[in-house]
């Protein structure tokens, strides 16, 4: 082992479209986005083994006391990448994120993308691509109970995916030179698991009703698909608007989340919509770049949290 220190980064995401329906098998189109998560891992000369996050303030000795929950998802990267490894010393794993946690920007698994690949690197494991993305899923599987695999994905490889129950994973070609991403705070705390079963529950009290929409849905995310690999924001716009109507039709929207996307839209945007379970989070909007400053400014008029990011071709990076 000829490193001491190593620096991996890996990206957030952000749903583009399909968020709910892909719970029934229709395809949601997920992106990386510029905001990332940095794990720094170094040897120690003694054998502890400490875990520790800046944003959340915890620090742990993960061989030598209970580990927080917060922490327990990297705390099985880590002993995983020891074994793998057969190293015997001490570890220092310090994560720092400009992803915000539990936004529905993939933070978790971003951190767990880092954390596994600068181990990797440090302990030269020798692991691949897949197999940083397997691990990184194995410590959502703690966070989540049964996660899509999205996040991990899209943290390890960057760019743009379509994901479906059917058939899995898809690479989509893109072209986002022309716009900006803007993600702005409700400020009201999402629960994705209520979420995901209140419209569950209205699917299986109105099916015939619902099924169109989920239909419609997926057309949709196939007809965004084509439009990102053009790069046609009004295009983009028009449809993210209309899976906004799709979603508030199911149940997830709120005045709040409705008062975001009209502010968004009448101050530029192209388009506006709820990103991720709903019911609160963040929404996403899509703005020309010549004028999506006056977008990020609207919506801080009402939001104290307003990102603006682009997609970021780059997934998971050895940074030093």
């Amino acid at each position: 082992m000829s490193k001491r220190r190593v620096i991996a980064s890996a990206p957030g995401k952000v749903i583009l479209v399909g968020e709910h329906f892909v719970v029934r098998g229709e395809p949601a189109i997920a992106a990386a986005i510029t905001l990332r998560a940095r794990a720094i891992v170094s040897t120690r000369n003694d054998n502890d083994i400490i875990i520790s996050s800046e944003d959340l303030g915890i620090k742990n000795v993960i061989n030598k006391e209970p580990i927080s929950d917060e922490l327990r998802p990297l705390a099985h990267v880590v002993n995983k990448l020891v074994r793998l490894s057969g190293y015997t010393g001490g570890l220092e794993v310090k994560i720092k994120s400009e992803i915000p946690p539990a936004s529905g920007m993939g933070s978790s698994a971003a951190v767990s993308v880092a954390c596994v690949a600068a181990l990797n690197e440090l302990l030269d494991v020798g692991l691949g691509l897949n197999d940083i993305c397997k691990i990184a899923y194995e410590a959502e599987v703690i966070v989540h109970k049964k996660p899509s695999g999205i996040d991990n994905t899209i943290s390890t490889y960057g760019g743009v995916i379509m994901f479906s129950k059917r058939s899995g994973f898809k690479r989509i070609p893109f072209d986002s030179s022309s716009f900006k991403l803007i993600l702005a705070d409700s400020g009201i705390p999402r629960n994705t698991g209520v979420m995901v079963s209140n419209v569950l529950s209205l699917y299986e009290r109105y099916p015939e009703i619902l099924q169109p929409i989920y239909r419609s849905a997926g057309i949709l995310a196939n007809e965004f698909a084509r439009a990102l690999e053009r790069g046609d924001i009004v295009a983009l716009g028009e449809l993210m608007n209309i899976n906004h109507g799709l979603l508030s039709a199911i149940g997830v929207s709120n005045k709040k989340l409705e008062e975001l996307v009209y502010i968004a839209r009448t101050s530029g945007a192209k388009g506006a919509k709820i990103t991720g379970a709903g019911g609160g989070g963040f929404i996403v909007a899509i703005a020309d770049v010549d004028s999506y400053e006056q977008v990020v400014n609207s919506l801080k008029s009402i939001s104290n949290r307003v990102i603006v990011a682009d997609i970021s071709k780059e997934g998971v990076l050895i940074e030093d």
